[in-house]
């Protein structure tokens, strides 16, 4: 497997580089910049969100190897899944992205973003 190093990630050690963090970065990458949100009693574990010009929402986050799901410290070389969710006024659609291949599923996970931005708008943030 070919590992592409963006920008972003070529500055940190590659023992620093998160799965989520990787995500983040080559979502805005692709211009889906994204908010990070969490629950503040958990630690190590966030989501985040992309906004979409109409007010729907897709909220995603990384699943180690190890099953923690919505983890921050896990490297991209424990990298399980991707979990997704789209909502809007209308209700929910789950995606799961779980190929066992990093690059895939977040490339997968892009192309669904910008399939549904021309639905739904992209951010203006």
């Amino acid at each position: 497997m070919t590992q592409t190093i963006h920008r972003k990630e070529q500055s940190m050690k590659p023992s620093q580089i998160t799965a989520f963090q990787t995500v983040l970065s080559r979502l805005a990458t692709a211009g889906f910049r994204c908010t990070v949100e969490s629950d503040e009693t958990t630690t190590d574990e966030s989501w985040a969100v992309y906004h979409f010009a109409d007010g729907s929402n897709l909220i995603w986050g990384t699943t180690s190897e190890t099953g923690a799901e919505n983890s921050v410290t896990h490297l991209v070389s424990a990298h399980r899944a991707l979990d997704a969710l789209f909502t809007n006024d209308y209700g929910d659609e789950p995606q799961l992205f779980a190929t066992g291949d990093f690059d895939e599923d977040v490339n997968a996970l892009r192309d669904w973003i910008a399939y549904l931005t021309e639905t739904h708008g992209t951010s203006q943030e």
